[in-house]
């Protein structure tokens, strides 16, 4: 009778996130967020509920919309990220062979100059909107 194969990851289990950690930051922080952000919403949602079922105060319901808006956001950044990915085929964030992204650059042309900013302005028009809610606050 055969065996079934196991196969080793020397990185740890899928489910243990630290492991991401000294690999990459970038993707453990998304995870991170992302895991707390599933618990959190869920609060969130019943509270929200309420809120309108019975009435809150305002402050109350921005401070938890001010909380969710803080842990959405590496789940913002890494969508912008990964659409200027797709757009510029890796070229932009990607970590590419030289001889791929020369054959890329050369059939499709070189856009990752335009879109490797794009997260970036993305995440700066989000803290602005961000800011501007906090404010609206003592109005």
């Amino acid at each position: 009778m055969a065996t079934k194969k196991k196969l080793y990851d020397a990185r740890g289990s899928q489910a243990n996130i630290v492991r991401l950690a000294e690999f990459d930051t970038e993707s453990f922080i998304h995870m991170l967020f992302y895991r707390i952000l599933i618990v959190y919403s869920i609060f969130y949602g019943i509270f929200m509920i309420y809120a309108v079922v019975f009435g809150v105060q305002i402050y109350l319901l921005r401070f938890f919309t001010a909380i969710e808006w803080i842990l959405i956001t590496p789940q913002a950044f890494e969508t912008v990220k990964g659409f200027s990915l797709i757009s510029t085929r890796g070229l932009s964030f990607g970590h590419l062979s030289d001889e791929y992204t020369s054959l890329i650059k050369k059939k499709y042309g070189s856009h990752d100059a335009l879109f490797t900013p794009i997260p970036y302005i993305a995440m700066a028009l989000w803290g602005i909107g961000f800011v501007l809610m906090l404010l609206s606050l003592s109005l």
